[in-house]
Parts: structure tokens; C-alpha cells; sequence
């Protein structure tokens, strides 16, 4: 009972973290901060660079504890630039947001009873999938094994080589990391705290568009929100949103169909607005970059979504030089798509010991 307490206290922790995090890229002077803004790219922040770390780890075949240590200094660093970065413009961002809610008390309310209702019954259900209990065996197998993805979490034998959709997606290894940081077992971190924490980042992302769509119109948020529930609690079909969303919680691919794509129809809404904001393109340039490392799939669905979205901008607006910004975000994952692609034919391997050994 203890353990999962601090299991949904932590999911409000992590929100803190990426608030933190988004801060070092957000907060500056003259800028009006976004609450939410700020925590969507800080959770891709916060992925981009662990994932940077646990290769790092990776290929100098060091042990978990180690990726564990630098991680906690990383994650310390940002959390006080981020900080400090903030310390003027947080408070009236946050003050701006408590007037808002303010103002509509019973929607707000009505969104929050809403998440919460999801989100109990998602954690309190039963998730049966392969890829569910590979990412709770993966992370559990790296505690154990004071390892990082050198042994097969379903049959426990040591790999002689990196599987290369887990070499550059880190989602697994972070649980694994976070789960001994709080000496929780990675059960519960998963089931409970990432569960959590995926649901409430699709509400926000859904908020965010929803700002966009209505401007500050919230009866027709709550409704846009409250309908795009109701599709996921009755129209769970197979590889759909919903279905990510409410039986594969925790898994990397909840958090690419719930939040990353529909975070990238959000900033393409935001460069319909102004295709030459700067900040705009960074944001997803981030998006492209940090989603590789939640998920494998990332890499094909990220460019993908954005083709079919962003590119039509140069026509709307006619503006030419949308399509060299929009291939620069579509090169991260079509760049990992190829070393994937030549790691199945036997081009590319990363072993799991130094040369020679």
C-alpha cells in the first residue's frame, strides 16, 4: 500500500520534473510561458537526453547503476537551470492559469473527475499484452542484472548483441532507472506512475489543441475532451489510440499514439498561425528528436505524421522553405529507420561486449 502511494505521488513528480526540464528551453526573457507548452517539451527533453546517456552507457558496456548516477546528476542540473531559468516567469504563468480555472471552475472540475475516472479504471484493469510485460521484464531484468538491455527479459539469457528497437528507444531503462532512484518495483512504477502520467499528458495534449481550436471557449474544450474520452473508453479496436490508451498504458507506443502524434497536429495548428515561428519549428524538431526514444515506431510514424500534415503548409501558404524545415524534423527518424533497416540485414550490429573479449 505504501509503495503505491508514493507510486501516484510520483506521477505528479514527473510532471514537476518536465515542467522543469521544458523550463531550460522555455523560460527567457520577454516570453510569456505556457503551463503546458512548457511540460510538452520538457518531457521530450527529458527523453532526448536520457536517451543520449543510457547509448552512451550502452556502448561503453557499462552497468545500470552507472547510467543510474549520471542520470541523477543530469536530471539534478536541469532541474536547477530550469529553475532558476523560471523563478520569475513561472509564477505568473501559474497565475495566469489559476485565474482561468477560476473563471471556469465547474469545467475544469468536470475535466479533472473526468481524467481521474479514466485513469482509475486503466490502472485497475488488467493489461495482458507481449509488449506490456516486456516493458515491466526489461526494467525489473536491468535491476536484477545491474545491466542495460544485455539480457532477454522473457527467458532471462544473455544477449550477445543490442536488439536495435531497444538500442535507441530508452522508455524501458528509464523505468528501470526511476524504479531504483525510489526503490519502487517496476511494477508498480509502470502500472501505476507512467500509467498515470500517460493519461493525463493526452488530456493536456487534447486542452492544448482544444486552446487552439476554441480559443478560450471552455465549454467547447470540456466537450472536445469529454467526447475524445468517450471514443477511447467504447471504440478500443485493435493498434488504435484507444487501445494504447487503455490496455498498453505504460508502454512507450501509448505515449507516441496519445501524445506525440496528436502533439504534432497541435503544432502544426500552431504554424497555421505563423509557418515562420521559430520556436514553433524547434518544438518540433524536439518532438522528432525526444519521440525516438519512446518508441521504435517512432521513427517511421513521426515523419510520417509530419508529411502529411506540415508539408501541405508550403502549399497553403505558399512559402517554399517550409519543406526544407519540415525534411530537417522528418531526418531523425528516417535516419534511424535506415540503421534499423541495415541492422536487419546484418550490416550493423552493436555488441554487447568490448572487441576482442
Amino acid at each position: 500500500m505504501i509503495q503505491v502511494t508514493l507510486a501516484v505521488c510520483l506521477i505528479f513528480f514527473n510532471f514537476i520534473i518536465y515542467f522543469l526540464f521544458g523550463s531550460v528551453l522555455c523560460a527567457g526573457k520577454n516570453r510569456k510561458m505556457s503551463l503546458t507548452r512548457t511540460v510538452f517539451a520538457g518531457l521530450f527533453f527529458y527523453y532526448l537526453l536520457f536517451s543520449v546517456c543510457c547509448i552512451g552507457v550502452m556502448l561503453r558496456w557499462r552497468p545500470l547503476h552507472v547510467l543510474s548516477s549520471i542520470w541523477l546528476f543530469v536530471m539534478l542540473a536541469m532541474s536547477v537551470i530550469g529553475a532558476v531559468k523560471a523563478r520569475h516567469m513561472a509564477a505568473d504563468a501559474l497565475g495566469r492559469a489559476v485565474s482561468f480555472i477560476e473563471r471556469n471552475a465547474f469545467f475544469f472540475i468536470l475535466i479533472t473527475l473526468v481524467t481521474i475516472v479514466f485513469a482509475s479504471v486503466v490502472v485497475a484493469s488488467y493489461q495482458f499484452t507481449l509488449d506490456a510485460s516486456y516493458y515491466v521484464g526489461n526494467a525489473t531484468t536491468a535491476i536484477q542484472t545491474d545491466t542495460v538491455n544485455m539480457y532477454d527479459p522473457f527467458t532471462g539469457e544473455w544477449l550477445d548483441h543490442y536488439e536495435m528497437r531497444y538500442f535507441f528507444a530508452s522508455f524501458s531503462i528509464n523505468d528501470a532507472v526511476m524504479s531504483s532512484f525510489f526503490h519502487i518495483h517496476p511494477l508498480i512504477w509502470c502500472k501505476t506512475t507512467m500509467a498515470g502520467t500517460a493519461i493525463i499528458l493526452t488530456v493536456m495534449v487534447l486542452y492544448m489543441i482544444g486552446r487552439k481550436l476554441f480559443g478560450t471557449d471552455i465549454k467547447k474544450i470540456t466537450v472536445f475532451i469529454i467526447l475524445a474520452a468517450v471514443a477511447d473508453f467504447f471504440m478500443i479496436t485493435i493498434y488504435s489510440t484507444a487501445a494504447f490508451l487503455t490496455t498498453r498504458t505504460y508502454e512507450g507506443k501509448c505515449l507516441l499514439a496519445n501524445v506525440v502524434l496528436p502533439g504534432i497536429l497541435y503544432i502544426y495548428i500552431c504554424l497555421l498561425e505563423d509557418e515562420k515561428d521559430r520556436r514553433t519549428w524547434l518544438l518540433l524538431l524536439l518532438v522528432a528528436l525526444g519521440a525516438s526514444a519512446l518508441s521504435s515506431s517512432s521513427n517511421m510514424l513521426v515523419p510520417a505524421m509530419i508529411a502529411v500534415t506540415v508539408m501541405p503548409l508550403a502549399l497553403l501558404r505558399r512559402d517554399i522553405w517550409v519543406i526544407p524545415k519540415a525534411l530537417v524534423c522528418m531526418l531523425p527518424g528516417l535516419i534511424l529507420t535506415v540503421i534499423y533497416i541495415a541492422y536487419v540485414k546484418n550490416m550493423i550490429v552493436f555488441y554487447t561486449y568490448p572487441p576482442g573479449y
